[in-house]
């Protein structure tokens, strides 16, 4: 049986032991997340043509869930995606600060800051429905022509090829993310899925 002169070192152990152990939990919860790591994302669905948008965050990493007739006034999003069509939070498509800026690199990790360039904001916009007939039906919508080029159509038969080059991303309030398109498929192989990568920059 042991002493009560022991039980207090055993004790003492076992609470700087717990101590300890809370201490490092601590540290752990404390530590910032790295917002400068790059992310893939896949969307979650095919859009229709038309006034059919997924919005997402950059910021959150995350899509929203955005009336349509909402979107303008709302600063929650950073990118809207209708097919291969993309939004920034600017210009005629929202009161955010966003806009977009095709650079010349080709490789997704040499770009770790801002180039210097004049960024494109939102403006009017034909959205076509290719393979609804011909010629396909149009109409008029808003979204940001230079980062429309990040994935190109051609066809028939359908093609969709991502741009080579890193595009950088003016998000809805002021901050910057680079940006690249790496397809338009699911895992199924269905189009229609965009797929892109992205890192928030300093």
């Amino acid at each position: 049986m042991l002493s009560k002169s022991k039980l207090r070192i055993v004790w003492a152990i076992a609470i700087m032991g717990m101590m300890a152990m809370t201490a490092c939990s601590k540290t752990e919860e404390q530590q910032p997340e790295d917002t400068t790591k790059s992310k893939n994302v896949t969307l979650s669905r095919k859009t229709d043509y038309g006034d059919d948008w997924i919005y997402f965050s950059l910021r959150e990493g995350k899509e929203l869930s955005i009336a349509e007739a909402n979107h303008k006034t709302d600063l929650s999003w950073d990118l809207a995606f209708n097919r291969y069509n993309v939004r920034t939070n600017s210009g005629l498509s929202g009161n955010g600060q966003g806009g977009a800026l095709k650079t010349e690199s080709t490789s997704f990790d040499d770009v770790n800051a801002v180039p210097a360039g004049q960024f494109a904001i939102d403006t009017v916009y034909i959205i076509s429905a290719p393979g609804s007939g011909f010629p396909p039906p149009t109409m008029e919508s808003t979204a940001n022509l230079v980062l429309c080029e990040a994935i190109a159509f051609s066809g028939p038969p359908p093609a969709y090829t991502p741009s080579p080059n890193v595009f950088i991303v003016r998000l809805a309030d002021g901050r910057y993310a680079k940006f690249m398109a790496i397809g338009f498929y699911n895992d199924e192989g269905v189009s229609g899925y965009y797929t892109f990568k992205y890192a928030l920059l300093d």
